[in-house]
C-alpha cells in the first residue's frame, strides 16, 4: 500500500479527488442573482435539498436571514429599513406543497405582512415587542402547515423586552 501512494498515478489521482470534492462542496453553497419582474436583481440561495427547494421555501429562509440581521440592528438601536418588496411574493411563490396556498395561508401571510410594516413603523421602544409580534406570526403559519422549523424560528425572539 505505501509503494502505491509513492506512484505518480496515485498522487494525481489523489490530488484530482481532493479537488472534485472541494468542487462538489462549494456547489453547494452558491448564491445566484436572478432577475426579478419588475427588473431589479435578487440573490437566490441554491437548493440544500438535492431535489431542489421551491420558491417558497427559499423566499422563507431569506425573510429568517433577514430577521436575523434585523434583530442584530435592533439590539444596537438602529431602527429597521423598509423590508424587501420580495417578501411580497410570499402569495405568489410556488410552494413544495401546492395544497398549502389555501386561503388560511393567505390570511396568516398577510398578517405577517402587516407585521413587517409595523415593524417598520415603530417607534424606538417598541422594536423588541414589535419584532417578537412578527416573529410570532410566522411561527403561527409554521403551526398551521410547516411545523419542522418552528425551534429555529423561535430563536430569533428576543427573551428580555
Amino acid at each position: 500500500m505505501v509503494s502505491f501512494l509513492k506512484s505518480k498515478p496515485a498522487i494525481v489521482f489523489i490530488v484530482f479527488l481532493c479537488l472534485a470534492l472541494l468542487y462538489q462542496f462549494n456547489s453547494f453553497h452558491k448564491e445566484k442573482i436572478e432577475p426579478t419582474k419588475n427588473g431589479s436583481s435578487c440573490s437566490i440561495k441554491e437548493p440544500l435539498n438535492p431535489n431542489g427547494d421551491s420558491e417558497l421555501a427559499l423566499l422563507m429562509r431569506e425573510m429568517y436571514d433577514t430577521s436575523v440581521s434585523l434583530k442584530t440592528s435592533i439590539t444596537k438601536g438602529i431602527l429597521p429599513r423598509d423590508f424587501p418588496q420580495r417578501f411580497r411574493s410570499i402569495h405568489s411563490a410556488k410552494p413544495t406543497d401546492p395544497t398549502v396556498k389555501t386561503e388560511t395561508f393567505k390570511i396568516l401571510a398577510d398578517e405577517y405582512l402587516k407585521g413587517l410594516k409595523a415593524l417598520s413603523n415603530s417607534k424606538k421602544g417598541e422594536l423588541k415587542t414589535n419584532y417578537n409580534e412578527s416573529v410570532q406570526k410566522c411561527i403561527n403559519c409554521h403551526e398551521a402547515f410547516c411545523p419542522g422549523p418552528i425551534k429555529k424560528i423561535v430563536k430569533l425572539k428576543f427573551t428580555e423586552i
